[in-house]
């Protein structure tokens, strides 16, 4: 009895032990943060850690608005801009592994008339940026997205598809149109349907922002929407960046630091595909022009550090995620400071992750 008395005191002593670690980072991570916000002015800002499929820190910060000082919650919805392009592949991953859509599969299969010039075009060069399709430009943005794709369709690829990569909107937007081929319904839709509802996401949404005559900005109502601020000769400016809805599939969501912790945590418990499917195409890149990759198979940005971690950003630091598989911690950062460069994630891994380097040095840069 003395025995294991004496082993039920040695267990609960090592498992108080790794929750003190736990909670000793999080006040670092409170110090760091409210350092960082006071520094740089920062209006408001929400981070998540989470580890495999556990909360261990979900707090907001600051203001979600100057005008009426409302507070951030974990209900408080960010504009998370190029992170709506996780969120694109976690629907892509599903539908893959519901075996509706292969990356192999070529885009002719699911747009008709393609031109020839897109014969290589596969559902991998779309998501991870080398299919060489060039960006839209025209005057109306607004036109409905098969329009747009019939307008990509007449101009020139602007390089051979698998030579590079270069980040845009089209791949997405092209993307997001042969999901609605699949689904049989728009994108926004299918979105909400496949991944918010089924993973818990139920403060977010797009606002479905559209001008009308030129004259005014129509949008819908989302609770809790933050402003987003920059400093212009040292006075706060609220902007709007304005996404026409063509490029939802690559930005414009806006979600709260409830609904991306528990994205993660779906991710983590396996909601809608097992780590061993989705991690062969999150975590691998393939060689271009004799080198790894910048975005994996499925369009993730893959850390190059000692330490296997992927994520991407947003804004460009309005929205910054990393997922660490090994380790099995996601760092989720949301922020309305849309001068913030994306950096705090992984300032905030290295409290939690000793193996990392500590990289506490967060920057901005100067809108205009």
């Amino acid at each position: 009895m003395k025995k294991l008395s004496l082993i039920v005191s040695f267990l609960f002593s090592m498992l108080s032990f790794g929750q003190v670690n736990e909670n000793t980072a999080n006040k670092e991570v409170d110090r760091f943060v409210n350092e960082q916000m006071k520094n740089l002015k920062i209006p408001g800002m929400a981070i998540a850690v989470v580890k495999n499929g556990h909360i261990i820190k979900k707090t907001g910060y600051g203001f979600a608005n100057l005008d009426w000082k409302n507070k951030v919650t974990e209900h408080t919805n960010f504009q998370i801009a190029s992170c709506t392009k996780l969120l694109t592949s976690t629907l892509l991953l599903k539908t893959m592994y519901d075996k509706k859509i292969n990356l192999e599969d070529s885009v002719s299969q699911y747009i008709k008339d393609c031109p020839k010039e897109w014969d290589d075009i596969k559902i991998e060069n779309l998501i991870n940026h080398s299919s060489g399709i060039p960006d839209y430009y025209e005057s109306d943005v607004y036109l409905p997205t098969e329009k747009i794709v019939e307008a990509v369709k007449k101009l020139p690829l602007i390089f051979k598809t698998g030579s590079r990569q270069q980040y845009g909107q089209s791949d997405f937007m092209v993307l997001s149109y042969i999901f609605e081929q699949i689904y049989k319904k728009p994108f926004v839709q299918i979105l909400k349907d496949e991944v918010s509802k089924p993973l818990k996401m139920n403060d977010g949404a797009f606002d479905m922002e559209y001008k009308v005559n030129g004259q005014f900005l129509r949008t819908d109502v989302i609770p809790e929407k933050v402003t987003t601020y920059y400093e212009l000769n040292g006075t706060m400016k609220a902007y709007k960046y304005l996404y026409p809805q063509y490029t939802y599939p690559a930005g414009g969501y806006f979600a709260s630091i409830d609904d991306m912790a528990n994205w993660a945590i779906a991710l983590d418990n396996e909601v809608q595909f097992p780590k061993s499917f989705s991690e062969n195409y999150i975590y691998k890149t393939e060689k271009i022009d004799g080198k790894d990759a910048d975005f994996s198979k499925v369009g993730w940005v893959i850390g190059k550090e000692n330490i296997l971690y992927a994520g991407h950003s947003g804004g460009p630091g309005l929205s910054d995620i990393l997922r660490f598989p090994k380790e099995g911690y996601t760092f989720i950062v949301l922020s309305n400071d849309g001068e913030l460069l994306p950096t705090f994630a992984r300032a905030i891994a290295s409290f939690y992750i000793k193996e990392l380097s500590s990289k506490l040095k967060i920057e901005k840069f100067e809108r205009d």
